[in-house]
């Protein structure tokens, strides 16, 4: 048996290996390598919480998910709920930001955001109740000023001005009938066709959405990194403190859009990891 399919064995410079074959990682006392397996490409470190990782960057996408006026612009759904729209905007930011990086990087931008049919079929009593929880509420599906709550070809369910001149025809777009960004849709297809296999999380709201989002990545055994200061929620701070303890202990790793910006070229002997 080929010795990259032993769980637990050790590398040669004192690593040890999780997984097995091309899904391996090697972990270090102060790193976890990604991709050892791969030897094309550049390899590069970035911070994180809770251990410092490395990847090659062609292995990676940037999400970005519900950045859309219903969430974040005035006369939009978070509003006439009577919740802060403008909690919501502080990830628009961090946003621009890691946008530029990724393009830098040359990773995939893929925009997930909730779009739904106009009948409403797709959609049962349990998710529409999550967004009308009095009869007074206005409901996905029901007008508002600007049209229809969170409904395909409207105002509100369309990218934030702020981000939508940002967007490229050649990137990845996901619309969504739940808060998780994978359940219904082709995002895990698109992103394993491309080789995908690390995804930097951002958007809102960071405890529905993008944790759902998150946590589906995990279960499917992606890489999932969270850029904290480029998602946001209009719920109380614990409820992103409780997404970003989660995030870093059990679903991934936890980093800034200043860490993801600066990462560094993993000098290390690339070989040796291959060979060990």
């Amino acid at each position: 048996m080929s010795k990259y399919r032993d769980i637990y064995s050790r590398t040669n410079d004192n690593g040890v290996q999780l997984a097995a074959s091309a899904d391996r990682w090697y972990l270090y006392e102060d790193y976890a390598h990604l991709s050892p397996h791969h030897t094309k490409g550049e390899l590069l470190k970035w911070d994180a919480e809770l251990t410092p990782i490395v990847d090659n960057p062609d292995r990676g996408a940037l999400i970005i998910i519900d950045m859309q006026n219903d969430f974040c612009s005035p006369g939009g759904w978070t509003d006439a709920s009577g919740l802060d729209y403008d909690e919501c905007r502080k990830a628009i930011p961090g946003i621009q930001q890691a946008i530029e990086t990724a393009r830098d990087l040359g990773m995939w931008v893929a925009w997930v955001y909730w779009q739904n049919r106009p009948d409403l079929r797709n959609l049962g009593a349990p998710t529409l109740h999550s967004c009308k929880h009095k009869p007074s509420q206005k409901g996905i599906g029901e007008e508002l000023d600007n049209g229809q709550v969170l409904i395909e070809n409207s105002w509100g369910g369309e990218i934030v001005d702020d981000l939508n001149p940002l967007m490229r025809e050649e990137d990845i777009h996901i619309h969504k009938v739940r808060m998780s960004g994978f359940f219904g849709t082709q995002l895990d297809q698109v992103l394993r066709t491309q080789g995908i296999n690390t995804v930097f999380l951002t958007g809102v709201n960071t405890e529905q959405c993008v944790t759902t989002t998150m946590e589906d990545a995990y279960f499917r055994d992606y890489n999932a990194i969270l850029l904290s200061d480029a998602t946001a929620t209009s719920s109380p701070d614990y409820c992103k403190d409780a997404v970003i303890h989660n995030a870093r202990q059990c679903w991934g790793f936890v980093m800034t859009t200043d860490q993801y910006s600066n990462a560094k070229k993993f000098e290390k002997d690339i070989n040796e990891k291959n060979t060990s």
